[in-house]
C-alpha cells in the first residue's frame, strides 16, 4: 500500500512539475525539467512515508487503548508431559570431493 501510494504521489508531483517548467516556455522546459522530475519523486516518497508513519502511530494507539480480556488462572495441580522420541536425520551418502 505505501508503495502504491507513494509512486502515484510521485507521478503526480512529477507531471505537475514538468507542466510548470513546460509552461514556462522551451528554454525553461529543458532546464528545469530534470529538476522537476526528481522533486516530484522525491517529495512524492516523503509524503507517503509521512502518511504511512502517521497510519502506524493511529492504529497503535486505537490497539493499545482496547483493554484485553483476563485470562482466568490454570488451576494447581500435577501435570503431565509427554515427549517422543526424536528422529534421525537421514543421511545422504558423501560423493567425490565431499566424501573426504
Amino acid at each position: 500500500m505505501g508503495a502504491i501510494l507513494g509512486t502515484a504521489l510521485s507521478l503526480t508531483l512529477t507531471i505537475s512539475g514538468a507542466a510548470v517548467a513546460a509552461g514556462a516556455g522551451p528554454a525553461a522546459a529543458q532546464n528545469h525539467l530534470a529538476g522537476h522530475v526528481l522533486l516530484g519523486v522525491g517529495i512524492g516518497l516523503l509524503i507517503a512515508t509521512v502518511v504511512r508513519l502517521a497510519a502506524r502511530i493511529v492504529f497503535a494507539r486505537i490497539g493499545a487503548s482496547v483493554p484485553e480480556p483476563e485470562a482466568p488462572p490454570a488451576p494447581a495441580g500435577a501435570t503431565v508431559v509427554t515427549l517422543l522420541p526424536a528422529r534421525q536425520a537421514p543421511v545422504a551418502p558423501l560423493r567425490g570431493r565431499h566424501a573426504a
